[in-house]
């Protein structure tokens, strides 16, 4: 099976794992210069958390926020995605992070798991590292961790 067709004829599938923090941007751009290179096309997948929605969980448009968040992060995959000439998806879910992006991984038959690793400083995303480490020991296909990039 080459790198350019699956069992099925289609191209390969990276699925990336994105969100509003600049390590997911990260692994987007990684994901989506792969994805050239190897003629595959991209779903990008965001989990539904948190921090899409607002901090008072009574507000009346609790929803609504979720769904201008979420909107906002298909946009910026779309502004980051603009120099590509490759296929790709926007796909949002809800639940446990990594157990959903291994989901669609394996439901796709995804040659890759891209996500972005944040920096392990003070303050650093405890989620995205437990993402990552529940990802590395569970996947069942290579899992490429991209780091946020260095501060100016």
């Amino acid at each position: 099976m080459s790198a350019a067709t699956n069992r099925l004829g289609e191209m390969p599938l990276l699925v990336v794992g994105y969100d509003r923090h600049p390590a997911a941007q990260s692994a987007l751009r990684t994901a989506a210069e792969l994805a050239d290179r190897l003629r595959a096309r991209l779903l990008i997948l965001h989990v539904i958390d948190l921090e899409d929605y607002p901090i008072d969980p009574d507000a009346a448009d609790w929803e609504a926020w979720a769904e201008r968040a979420v909107s906002a992060e298909r946009a910026s995959a779309e502004v980051l995605l603009a120099a590509h000439r490759l296929p790709w998806s926007f796909q949002v879910t809800h639940g446990e992070p990594a157990r959903q992006v291994l989901e669609v991984a394996g439901r796709h038959d995804a040659l890759m798991i891209v996500i972005g690793a944040a920096r392990r400083e003070w303050g650093a995303h405890l989620l995205t590292y437990s993402v990552a480490k529940h990802l590395t020991r569970h996947a069942d296909r290579p899992v490429l961790l991209v780091p946020e990039p260095h501060p100016l």
